[in-house]
């Protein structure tokens, strides 16, 4: 069974997976600039920075073997950026905080908390709040250059509006808490012991199997009503419920549950001018070239030049 957070940490990965390396390599490689400038890393002897069995490893040792195993990446990564920001500001292309915000919000979709959010990023991509700001930054940079001068009409966002209508129905939804037990005797034990008075979510720390939703407390986040990856009996027990109500054992995949409905959320009609905008920037990526093309275009057009090795040369 996969999470709502598990599929929104699914997307996000997909956009974000390259960038995570980037990243990882841009920091490293600008705090062992710093430290050269500083004259904490001389061209001579180089310092041990960590030792096993007696044997210690260099910072030099350290640098080459990341240079050999990801240098690629973070280096067409450092390029991509550059050329994207040229382009960018060729064209008269500015991404403002707001729209930055609001893509960060939607990546959210699914999650308990926004903290939630950001803990599964630093845990599971290792990014902070500010390098996913960055990259998300970077990332709209790309998609508006990419789709600069192609033109949507209202008519094509209205055709699409009209044939993917159960697509953009709001439904309502359900924030949960769960504690899983391998066993179906295990769960009704935590039953007894919720009736019994004792705190949900210390129970979720204490016993729960699922790894993800016990460190906060139980919260699996938000659950559509009609969400093909939850049991369809959890569903429909947990839409029975008012706020507060606790229901179980429940079977699941890989033992039983038992849930308590934090909230049941009426999302309302989208904002119809956000959504519009929406559907005419997925309609316009659609007719743009794909995005790993736009940036090796944009390394030709600025005369990117790799001098360290020709197979990085497009």
């Amino acid at each position: 069974m996969m999470t709502r957070q598990e599929r929104a940490l699914r997307n996000t990965v997909i956009l974000l997976a390259v960038a995570t390396l980037m990243l990882g390599g841009l920091l490293f490689w600008s705090l062992r600039a710093m430290a050269l400038l500083k004259g904490e890393a001389a061209d001579g002897e180089a310092s041990d920075i960590a030792a096993a069995g007696g044997q210690p490893v260099t910072d030099r040792e350290w640098i080459d073997e990341l240079k050999k195993k990801h240098g690629d990446e973070v280096l067409l990564g450092m390029l991509n950026h550059i050329v994207v920001g040229k382009e960018a500001k060729a064209l008269g292309i500015t991404v403002t905080d707001e729209e930055i915000e609001q893509e960060l919000k939607r990546g959210m979709s699914g999650y308990g908390s926004e903290e939630q959010y950001y803990d599964q990023m630093q845990s599971e991509l290792g990014l902070s709040r500010q390098e996913l700001h960055e990259e998300t930054a970077y990332r709209l940079t790309l998609q508006a250059v990419a789709t600069a001068g192609i033109t949507v009409s209202e008519t094509e966002i209205d055709d699409y509006l009209a044939q993917n209508a159960e697509r953009f129905t709001p439904r309502k939804q359900m924030q949960l808490s769960m504690i899983k037990l391998a066993t179906y005797n295990g769960a009704n034990q935590v039953m007894d012991r919720l009736e019994q008075g004792e705190d949900f979510a210390g129970l979720a720390r204490e016993v729960s199997t699922d790894e993800e939703s016990r460190q906060h407390g139980g919260n699996i986040g938000t659950v559509e009503e009609n969400d093909p990856f939850w049991p369809e009996e959890l569903l429909k027990t947990a839409a029975g419920l008012e706020a507060g109500d606790i229901a179980g054992p429940l079977q699941v995949e890989g033992g039983y549950a038992v849930i308590r409905l934090e909230k049941l959320i009426d999302p309302g009609k989208p904002d119809q001018d956000e959504l519009r905008g929406l559907i005419r920037q997925e309609l316009a990526l659609e007719q743009a070239a794909p995005l790993q093309q736009v940036e090796s275009d944009l390394r030709a057009k600025y005369a990117t030049a790799i001098y360290i090795d020709n197979s990085l040369q497009d």
